[in-house]
């Protein structure tokens, strides 16, 4: 049995980085919960991959989820400027649920929005950082 890799630990400009994220997604449902995580399996370890590797997982992802019964939709994270993109899945899941999908495709961290609030969550120790700022796609 293969022992569970460690979390990458983010670094301060990573952290920076991500903290600046803009979201873009077509409207959330009307019946769209208040409480959603935003998960993408992009660039494990906070390393830029191959286009094809990507989307491999990121569709590993979204069957795994759908499989787990999610409800789905797609939201795209990413810089203000787009240079930098990663589609991801807005998905109804706890807070814990949602780390251990991130830790399982490798990611830093998860996006997670609590009553319209944007909170990054940190893959490594599941600690959140509220963003000061409501969730709102461009």
């Amino acid at each position: 049995m293969e022992a569970e890799a460690k979390p990458i630990l983010m670094t301060p400009e990573q952290r920076a980085r991500f903290k600046q994220a803009v979201f873009r997604c077509a409207p959330l449902p009307a019946d769209w919960p208040a409480d959603f995580a935003i998960i993408t399996a992009y660039d494990p370890d906070g390393l830029p991959t191959t286009a094809e590797l990507n989307r491999a997982a990121d569709e590993a992802l979204e069957s795994e989820l759908r499989a787990a019964g999610h409800r789905l939709h797609r939201i795209t994270g990413g810089s203000a400027d787009g240079v930098h993109l990663e589609p991801g899945w807005g998905v109804p899941i706890g807070l814990p649920g949602a780390v251990e999908f991130g830790r399982r495709y490798r990611q830093l961290a998860v996006f997670y929005i609590q009553g319209g609030v944007l909170s990054l969550v940190d893959c490594a120790d599941g600690s959140a950082e509220d963003l000061g700022r409501s969730f709102r796609a461009v």
